[in-house]
């Protein structure tokens, strides 16, 4: 995809001309650095007929423009254009170069060298003859010249049913090698990383069956055969004979890349629930790609891949549009969706313009765009994988309500089993004796009055301990702590910005969001003497004994992180909330009271929800304990 919008990015940039009538000139000698750009102050001819011989050209009357830009492109046209440029060799002796155009999908180039008035080399080469036909063995253009002392005259012919672009380059041979083993190296690092992700995302598939990972690999595959056809590597290593079918692939793996883009944003950011619009909007897009993919083996190439060429940026942006949309609208697994293409996008900047001479070209600029794929590929599948995690917290925070909800109707129902059967009992005990009868309405008693102990000492709500439990812990817990000279720390919580939850989901919202507060809570308060317990409205205290500020304080900010990743189910959506936490830890004595640790908590609590709330925050006590 960072190709299709680099080659159409370009193409709608022509490169800018001035009339000019002299001939270019490019020295040459046995000292000469290895490689030389002729993108600029090269001539240019066009031809609107494709009728014009050599020798039409070489006519004096012919009026030659200087290309004064670098990177020049024509665009999609049907003109032929021819370009000329003088190589002067200052060595005494026949100087070796090879003149490369490394842009391997032209139909026709054409090459004809001149020394001294004669024709010394001439070359036919395209993309719609065999490669056998090539001099060397390299997936772009490369014409090997042998230049005679004084000047050479060269005059290249290009036309093509696609874009135009004519880079050329004249190269040292040894120079040219090792460029091109360095240039292979690190195509196949790309192809590397390419094929390893679809591999292990295929074992992925297999093993969650996620439809997504199919559409991912599709995009992959399809970029990976549209990237190497685009750069003339298949032509040469895979099928170097099928001229025909060569000239279908660019538009083919085109269209399979948009079509797979739009099944992958569509499946992927979940639109047919979020928005049937949008959910339309991308199946059509993805429809039409289908379509340009049946046409590419019936319809001319020149009109599939100006058709695909067009699609690729209405798609990709819109791919990116709504990944910021979801992630706007509260779909956090979008983020690095957004991410993914971002980096494509800005990779695309860095590459045009290094192209049009904005900013200075080199290694990272050229490959600017093989960069920004491997990052879209590599972000696409951490995205998938922080899907199906952000997916299995939903479902794990979905069984805990559920498995309370259960615990409680069974506990409910045990209830009810027991109260049906103590009723009984007392029936058959009246009928049999009064003795007896009295004996269990004073056990019955009892039992009410323990029920009713443990019912006062429990919060309604959140069904965890209330204020007076906490009072009489902390009263008991401290007179320990005092004698036994522990450690005793309060962690004060307060669930931020409470009065907004209720103001935007009613009472009902939250209460949820206590229970889920309580419920998160309780499960890490289990040792004998820590308690628990909602302190009022919608603060909670945690009681520890022996327990140092420094673990107290990691507590809590693990209890914070939690809270923070804590997402409600609620009237068919999620709330999230955040809380504040105030630590106080210290050795009882009769310097701090029960009330003076809880008013120690008190102040930290404050001063965290003074510093922007969710956060922790803890203060020195008198008998302080690191």
């Amino acid at each position: 995809m960072t190709c299709v919008l680099g080659l159409l990015a370009t193409a709608l940039h022509a490169s800018p001309s001035s009339a000019d009538a002299s001939f270019p000139v490019f020295e040459v000698s046995a000292q000469t650095p290895g490689r030389i750009d002729v993108d600029t102050r090269m001539g240019m001819l066009t031809d609107s007929t494709r009728t014009l011989t050599p020798d039409q050209v070489m006519s004096p009357k012919q009026t030659w423009q200087t290309i004064t830009r670098k990177s020049p492109n024509f665009g999609f046209t049907e003109d032929a254009y021819w370009f000329r440029f003088q190589i002067d060799n200052l060595a005494s002796q026949d100087l070796a170069r090879f003149v490369e155009l490394p842009i391997p999908f032209l139909d026709d180039v054409q090459l004809y060298h001149y020394t001294a008035g004669q024709l010394k080399t001439s070359y036919a080469l395209g993309d719609e003859k065999p490669f056998a036909q090539r001099v060397l063995r390299h997936q772009n253009f490369v014409m090997p010249l042998n230049l005679a002392p004084g000047a050479n005259l060269i005059y290249i012919r290009l036309a093509s049913s696609g874009t135009i672009e004519a880079p050329f380059r004249i190269w040292e041979p040894t120079q040219f090698y090792e460029t091109n083993d360095d240039e292979k190296l690190l195509q196949g690092m790309v192809i590397g990383i390419l094929l390893i992700m679809i591999v292990y995302n295929l074992f992925v598939y297999f093993s969650t069956r996620d439809i997504n990972y199919l559409f991912y690999i599709g995009f992959v595959a399809s970029y990976l055969l549209f990237h190497l056809t685009l750069n003339g590597y298949t032509f040469a290593y895979v099928w170097p004979s099928a001229v025909r079918w060569n000239s279908f692939a660019i538009s083919t793996f085109m269209a399979s890349t948009e079509l797979f883009t739009c099944l992958f944003a569509d499946g992927f950011l979940r639109l047919s629930k979020f928005s049937r619009p949008a959910h339309y909007l991308t199946r059509a897009l993805a429809t039409v790609s289908a379509l340009l993919l049946g046409l590419t083996f019936v319809l001319p190439y020149s009109l599939t891949v100006r058709v695909g060429a067009a699609l690729t940026i209405p798609i990709a942006l819109i791919a990116l549009a709504l990944g910021y949309w979801r992630w706007w609208r509260g779909a956090k697994f979008a983020r690095f969706y957004c991410l993914a293409w971002t980096t494509v996008l800005i990779s695309l900047c860095v590459l045009n313009a290094s192209k049009f001479g904005l900013i200075p070209s080199n290694a990272w600029t050229d490959n600017a765009s093989q960069i920004g794929i491997v990052l879209l590929v590599l972000l696409l599948s951490f995205t998938l994988a922080d899907r199906i995690n952000h997916d299995r917290m939903l479902r794990v925070n979905a069984q805990a309500v559920a498995l309370g909800h259960e615990r409680w109707a069974r506990a409910s129902q045990e209830a009810l089993i027991k109260t049906k059967e103590d009723t009984n009992r007392e029936l058959e005990q009246r009928v049999t004796a009064r003795t007896n009868d009295l004996n269990r309405t004073l056990d019955q008693l009892k039992l009410a009055n323990d029920q009713l102990q443990r019912l006062s000492d429990v919060d309604g709500l959140t069904q965890i301990s209330n204020r007076a439990f906490f009072d009489r812990a902390l009263a008991l817990e401290h007179r320990r702590a005092d004698r036994q000279k522990s450690p005793l720390s309060l962690i004060m919580i307060d669930v931020d910005h409470f009065k907004l939850v209720n103001d935007s989901y009613g009472h009902m919202g939250g209460d949820a969001c206590l229970r889920a507060v309580a419920h998160l809570l309780r499960p890490r308060i289990q040792r004998v003497g820590d308690v628990l317990a909602r302190y009022g409205g919608e603060e909670f205290v945690i009681l520890l004994v022996n327990s140092s500020q420094q673990d107290s304080v990691a507590l809590a900010e693990g209890f914070r992180a939690d809270i923070e990743q804590l997402h409600v189910p609620f009237d068919g959506g999620t709330i999230r909330v955040t809380a504040s936490f105030g630590v106080a830890c210290g050795i009882p004595d009769q310097h701090l009271s029960p009330q003076e640790l809880l008013a120690h908590a008190d102040k930290a609590l404050y001063q965290a929800k003074h510093d922007g709330r969710n956060c922790v925050r803890s203060v020195t006590t008198i008998n302080h304990v690191s």
